[in-house]
């Protein structure tokens, strides 16, 4: 692949103070072009452009920035279906999966990005690892590797699916002279075995590197002074009267030529010299009409999931995340919680006596002043037809604290986005999985988490309380997956803060830790007493799935126990008195519900959630990519 550009100009929006504007200029009318298969350096010194231009040249504008010219591929313009599968780009930030073995990091990239299927992904690896002279290192995990073997891997994630441009952002940084020299040795010998355009920033290389590059463009002051052969360079540069000292070498020498900023106090003719040139340089290439400033990015983001990388997210999660001290915490978390769900519903098989005297109590503080259907069972003599609807109760309010249970268990899965959001974002530049497939594998891996888990306290349940806990509780303990875990990860999913989000989750959580039944008293309340403050604070708690689903349980545990009890089947007023408590504790925010539209709006309310959480992602994760750089 050929890649040429054309009086390009990029204006990032100036987040410096004490520099007057509302954008900065970092590339000015810089044009150039680079050969198939050949080794280019992007070279200057600091703050000349380097980093902004190589940027430009793989798609990579920050939002908000103004652009303009042509940047095109083997004549054309690029398109972010080909272009993204056609490239590979190596930050300076390598940020990797610190506890994956090299051969591993490179396998996931692969399996994720190589649509070939008959490719053996092994053996391909294996051969590129001895390629790059690291197949030593192959079952070392990352974080014990050095800085120069780390570039390398990240070189090799690249390779691996064979792209025809490589662009590396300084990737001596950091590194020895001797290791720098052959790391630049290696990509020039890949450059040509591989036929791949390779493009690389650097700073100042020493005699030994400058000689493996095939072309060279110098940047000053974000304009191009010389875009052409890497060994004509010199000659060039003697041919305007810049020759270097006697003991100086060539690269040092246009380290300090190409500093004509202000700040460098340079000599004047020697700035005139440089600006001479760059008037030059543009004037070898052909010109074009630049076009119309341009702010706006591509939207280059995958939404649709794929079942192929779906199971190989999930294969790498279990394989990072799995780990012994997750799941003791885990099991620590899930041991007090169901032990204090446990504890208090066998506080209240042994208080069933006095759970007359406690609903009388507080329907009397709810309906105080109040002419409501709800009297009715008073009416008809309560505490005589208490034992026909006990058992009713009883199985409500052992529901209700289920919410106990539910309510803490799985605060940990908010950190599930943040702990991988650089990594994440990296992955997602180079289009190697779409966010649904990423929210997908998230959501079944803590799923999974918590899956037996919840097995197991059914099992405890029915151990230890099996007075109260009916065949419909089993499905409320594993529905609670579906009630909370999509409002757990929403919250993650908007933040990178995750020791923020964990303490404001906390405190909301204990609204969802608390039994429906209390919740319901309080909507009720507010309403009678029109209270502004109680009614506010009541919608607002509502808006959350947990809470909607707590609610819910109740409802549907009143239609399938009140259906079972034959007494109060019997008796008519006593049923419709009930059926209007009943309501109340189930309607949420509403004066009456239906169950059925509980669970509608449930489910619309998750579903929302859900939605939102994958747009957040889209928004966190997104590639900031703009492959038009003018209207």
């Amino acid at each position: 692949m050929n890649l040429e550009w054309r009086n390009v100009d990029i204006e990032l929006v100036n987040k410096n103070k004490n520099v007057k504007g509302e954008y900065v200029r970092l590339i000015s009318n810089s044009s150039g072009n680079v050969k198939s298969g050949s080794l280019c350096a992007i070279m200057g010194p600091s703050g000349s452009g380097k980093t902004t231009l190589i940027k430009a040249l793989t798609g990579r504008i920050p939002s908000g920035s103004k652009t303009r010219g042509k940047i095109l591929v083997d004549g054309k313009q690029r398109k972010y279906e080909t272009w993204s599968k056609n490239i590979g780009y190596v930050d300076q930030d390598d940020c990797i999966f610190e506890n994956l073995t090299v051969f591993e990091t490179i396998s996931y990239a692969a399996q994720f990005r190589l649509k070939d299927k008959n490719i053996d992904i092994n053996e391909k690896i294996e051969k590129l690892l001895e390629e790059l002279e690291i197949s030593d290192i192959s079952g070392s995990k990352m974080i014990s590797v050095s800085g120069g073997e780390r570039k390398r891997v990240m070189i090799a994630i690249e390779l691996v699916t064979d792209p025809k441009i490589l662009f590396l952002d300084e990737p001596t940084s950091g590194l020895d002279s001797s290791t720098s020299f052959n790391l630049l040795r290696l990509l020039n010998d890949l450059s040509k075995s591989h036929n791949t355009t390779i493009i690389f920033t650097i700073h100042q290389p020493s005699v030994e590197i400058f000689n493996t590059f095939d072309q060279l463009v110098l940047l000053s002051d974000s304009h191009t002074v010389y875009s052409d052969e890497a060994q004509k360079a010199q000659e060039y540069f003697e041919s305007y009267g810049l020759k270097k000292r006697e003991l100086s070498t060539f690269p040092d020498f246009l380290s300090e030529i190409l500093k004509v900023k202000k700040k460098y106090k340079e000599l004047p003719e020697n700035q005139a010299i440089i600006a001479k040139m760059v008037n030059d340089n543009q004037k070898n290439f052909s010109q074009s009409d630049a076009g119309c400033f341009s702010s706006s990015n591509t939207l280059a983001v995958e939404i649709r999931p794929s079942l192929g990388h779906i199971y190989i997210l999930l294969k790498r999660r279990c394989k990072l995340y799995l780990t012994f001290m997750k799941i003791f915490i885990t099991l620590l978390i899930f041991g007090a919680l169901t032990f204090i769900y446990i504890y208090f519903n066998q506080v209240i098989i042994a208080e069933v006596p006095k759970l007359k005297d406690q609903i009388n109590f507080a329907l009397s503080v709810a309906t105080a002043g109040n002419d409501a259907p709800i009297l009715e069972i008073f009416r008809q003599g309560f505490s005589a037809k208490f034992d026909i609807i006990k058992e009713v109760l009883v199985c409500i309010i052992s529901v209700s604290l289920l919410s106990t249970l539910f309510g803490y268990l799985m605060i940990p899965s908010t950190g599930a986005f943040g702990y991988e959001y650089k990594i994440t974002k990296r992955e997602m530049g180079v289009a190697t999985y779409s966010i649904g497939s990423y929210y997908s594998s998230v959501f079944i891996f803590e799923f999974l988490i918590y899956f037996p888990l919840l097995i197991c306290s059914s099992i405890c349940a029915k151990i230890f309380i099996s007075e109260v806990i009916k065949w419909e509780t089993y499905f409320y303990i594993l529905g609670a997956l579906i009630g909370y875990l999509p409002t757990i990860l929403f919250f993650g999913s908007c933040t990178t803060r995750t020791k923020t989000i964990y303490a404001v989750l906390s405190c909301l959580a204990f609204t969802w830790a608390v039994p429906g039944y209390i919740f319901a008293v309080w909507n009720f309340c507010a309403i009678k007493t029109e209270s502004f403050i109680s009614r506010t604070i009541a919608v607002l708690i509502s808006i959350f799935p947990p809470v909607q689903y707590n609610c819910l349980l109740i409802g549907i545990t009143y239609k399938i126990r009140s259906a079972a009890c034959k007494g109060l089947q019997a008796d008519s007023k006593l049923k419709n008195s009930f059926d209007y408590f009943a309501k109340v504790l189930y309607s949420l925010i509403f004066e009456s519900l239906e169950v059925w539209q509980a669970c509608l709006i449930f489910i619309v309310s998750t579903l929302v959630f859900t939605s939102i959480s994958i747009l957040a992602l889209c928004l966190r994760l997104k590639p900031e990519m703009r492959y038009k750089l003018s209207k």
